[in-house]
Order: structure tokens, then sequence, then C-alpha cells
């Protein structure tokens, strides 16, 4: 009985590809979007060390440990930063960046929580109501992108 209902349950994430609403069931770790059909990674990331990609998405939480530094276009639910990014982000949730953390890039999210102490270079877009416009994004135009 506890197996179906664990089937049964869904939440919503947005594909981070082409930014449209999906439901997935509540234990996946990752799906094929039905707008897009690209694979999203719905698992929550920890960071410890250099990860330098061309593009960090997930539809779950990531969080950059003190020692990690990550040189990438970030694409996330959640941010919790103690170490250092370089690159963009966007995130559909919160970003917390903590007294040792360092973000170079531009960031869009719905709130922004900053340590006395940490550093930001950009510009930054905290709208309690951002949401990324749906693009169309075909199979073909990502092909090489690697996500984490």
């Amino acid at each position: 009985m506890v197996a179906e209902q664990s089937r049964l349950e869904t939440k919503g994430v947005v594909c981070t590809h082409c930014d449209r609403p999906i439901d997935i069931p509540a234990t996946a770790m990752s799906v094929n979007c039905r707008h897009c059909h690209r694979r999203v990674i719905i698992e929550d990331l920890k960071i410890k060390a250099y990860h330098a990609v061309m593009r960090l998405a997930t539809a779950g939480r990531v969080e950059v440990l003190k020692k990690a530094h990550v040189v990438a276009q970030v694409r996330v639910n959640d941010l919790a930063v103690e170490g250092e990014i370089k690159g963009d982000v966007i995130a559909l949730g919160h970003v917390v960046v903590g007294k040792k953390g360092k973000i170079t890039g531009d960031v869009s999210c719905r709130s922004l929580a900053v340590s006395a102490g940490a550093k930001l270079h950009g510009f930054y877009r905290v709208d309690p109501d951002f949401m990324p416009e749906p693009s169309a994004v075909s199979v073909e135009d990502d092909e090489d992108d690697e996500c984490v």
C-alpha cells in the first residue's frame, strides 16, 4: 500500500531546458520533459571541490560548500553558496550566500539572502514572481551541453 502511494504522489517542477512546468513522481531523480524531450535532473547536489562545466542544471537544490569553486552557467531551484561561483545564475526559488560566499555573474531569483562578508559582482534581479520565459528548445540545439 505504501509503495502504491509513493508512486501516485507527484510534484511540479520546471524543466531546466525549456522552462515549462512538468509534473513528476515525488521520488524521481530525473525525468524526460514532455515538452522538449530532454533529460531533467531532479536530485539535490553538494559541490565540494572545483567543478567546471558549461552548464550546471537541476530542478533540485545545489549547495556550493566552503572550499568549492564552480565555473558554470547555473540553473537550479534553490542555491546555497559558501564557496565561489563564476557564471550567471537562474534560481526559481531562493539564493542564500554565506559570509564566505562569492558570486561573480548575473543572478535572477525569487528571493536572495546575503550574509555579512559575502561578495557579489553582477546584476541581481530579485522578484517574488520571477519565472523564466518558456523557450522553444530543440534536442539538436544543445546536444553537446553537459548537465549535472
